[in-house]
């Protein structure tokens, strides 16, 4: 019988070899995507009306539009959209914040704070940028090298070197001061 107008295909010559049983026609299925397309795309998204007791961690960006009450740690990227709201630390490659995070806040590339986010804890990041109207209840920690040096590039504990001026013809007569002598 043939179906949608194909043609039936003509029967096979009957032959002395057995044939295997017949298996289901596979659907052909679409080549898998590399592993770097496929992380690229892949993220976990936590729905607006979902809530989520636990802690979450991995190797996927995350998007939080619901309520996460627990850790989130992953090594890519960790969204909090407006209206969303996590009560724990976050640890990401790079976080956005636009809804209210109760916790820590450690980006190891890249923190920001959309006009609505808000952060009852501490943020730590190299890079953040804070939209006009972001709320911080904490500290803003940048750890990076230049944290570590004062801006002149110069030691902290050696004074500014003071170029010295040629000896006075009168100071070359005059015997050296003793560190003792007060004079």
């Amino acid at each position: 019988m043939a179906f949608f107008g194909k043609p039936e295909a003509p029967a096979a010559p009957p032959s002395s070899t057995p044939h295997p049983p017949s298996l289901p026609e596979r659907v052909p299925t679409p080549p898998a995507p590399t592993p770097s397309a496929a992380a690229s795309t892949a993220a976990t998204v936590i729905g607006a009306r979902m809530r989520l007791v636990g802690d979450i961690s991995g190797d996927e960006d995350v998007l939080v539009n619901g309520r996460v009450e627990g850790k989130i740690r992953v090594d890519r990227k960790v969204v909090v959209s407006t209206g969303a709201e996590v009560e724990g630390d976050v640890q990401a490659k790079s976080v956005v914040i636009g809804g209210r995070v109760h916790g820590q806040v450690t980006a190891s590339e890249r923190a920001e704070l959309l006009p609505s986010g808000r952060v009852q804890g501490n943020v730590h990041a190299p890079r953040i940028v804070m939209a006009e109207g972001a709320q911080i209840q904490g500290r803003v920690v940048m750890p990076n090298d230049a944290a570590t040096r004062p801006l002149s590039g110069q030691k902290a504990e050696e004074p500014p070197k003071r170029p010295l001026a040629p000896p006075k013809p009168e100071d070359a007569a005059r015997p050296p001061a003793s560190p003792g002598s007060g004079g």
